[in-house]
């Protein structure tokens, strides 16, 4: 499954990698984009929740909106 987050307060590199490492945390697939402030997610919903990765995210202080 593949879902675009958005993530307002992304502000620089360092956030991109920060962000990164928190959805592979949950156990998913990332890319963050600086530019559009947002990630694309590709988890397998059998083995990773959708708030489990937003969880990894916000727990380290980023807002994070699915759209």
């Amino acid at each position: 499954m593949r879902v675009v987050l958005k993530i307002p307060n992304m502000s620089c590199g360092h956030c991109v990698m920060r962000i990164e490492k928190a959805i592979k945390s949950a156990g998913a697939d990332g890319r963050a984009d600086l530019e559009t402030k947002t990630a694309v997610v590709d988890f397998d919903p059998g083995k990773t929740r959708l708030e489990d990765v937003i969880k990894a995210i916000k727990k380290y202080g980023y807002e994070v909106e699915v759209g």
